[in-house]
């Protein structure tokens, strides 16, 4: 299992399918991990035809949760892409983000454009979180904070009316909850890049579920203000379940990674 360092971090990633293939590098969301993408059937769809790339986020997974909140800036999570790509270099990569992977894709394609060859962005916008740019708590990281992991696992199972799956279960609870309250807490304060959007000339595919009211009309808003951007809507479809339900995103994405 290849880890790198990264302003003193070690960053968990690994590589799966043909060497020769293009490189397609997955990142998950807050509170998931590499295993996500296998979980839920990315990785089988892929591994026959991309080079991909997958990151554990600093705090999420096998990489390090450092315990200084200031360890968790959005430009640190943006570097630590950036190393795992030096250190794989794969030339320009397709990059495939949903929600926090999406934001720390809009920043790589605003200051490192050329490391991106496309750009899928799930369940984001680019508008940011927060005015100012400072880390905000929210009530997941304040269930975090207060109880632990077990209790934010047990909060998020009664949210959705049943046990998550065994093996995602295992890995939260085996997870930093201050790494993941202090990750948490540096993106609900994230600025945003609003102000450039119009300068990611980089190929996009914009993409949110009708139920995802925190992104849905921003991320429709942002495919209409880039130059070679679409929105895709999918019905019916939450935060949570545009990463889950993988075939339905699959479907709608369509031919954009032809």
């Amino acid at each position: 299992m290849p880890f790198i360092s990264s302003h003193g971090v070690s960053i968990h990633y690994e590589l799966e399918g043909d060497s020769s293939s293009p490189p397609l590098l997955l990142h998950h969301g807050w509170t998931s991990d590499i295993e996500s993408w296998r979980d839920f059937g990315y990785v089988a769809a892929f591994q026959d035809r991309f080079r991909l790339i997958l990151i554990d986020a600093r705090a999420h997974g096998l990489s390090d949760a450092p315990e200084d909140a200031n360890a968790y800036a959005s430009e640190l999570f943006v570097a630590d892409v950036a190393a795992v790509l030096d250190a794989v270099n794969p030339g320009p990569v397709i990059f495939w983000g949903y929600s926090m992977g999406a934001a720390i894709g809009f920043q790589l394609a605003i200051h490192s454009p050329d490391r991106m060859s496309r750009f899928v962005a799930g369940g984001m916008h680019p508008y940011g979180n927060s005015p100012t740019g400072e880390p905000r708590p929210t009530n997941a990281t304040a269930e975090l904070r207060e109880r632990g992991m077990a209790g934010f696992v047990e909060a998020r199972e009664l949210d959705l009316g049943g046990r998550l799956v065994p093996k995602l279960r295992t890995r939260l609870l085996a997870a930093s909850a201050n790494g993941l309250a202090n990750a948490g807490e540096a993106w609900a304060g994230w600025k945003g890049v609003g102000e450039r959007v119009g300068d990611i000339a980089i190929p996009t595919l914009l993409y949110a579920g009708t139920g995802d009211s925190g992104f849905h009309e921003g991320a429709s808003r942002a495919a209409d203000e880039m130059p070679d951007a679409r929105f895709v809507s999918i019905p019916g479809i939450s935060h949570d379940a545009g990463f889950a339900s993988s075939r339905t995103v699959l479907a709608a994405i369509g031919d954009f990674l032809a």
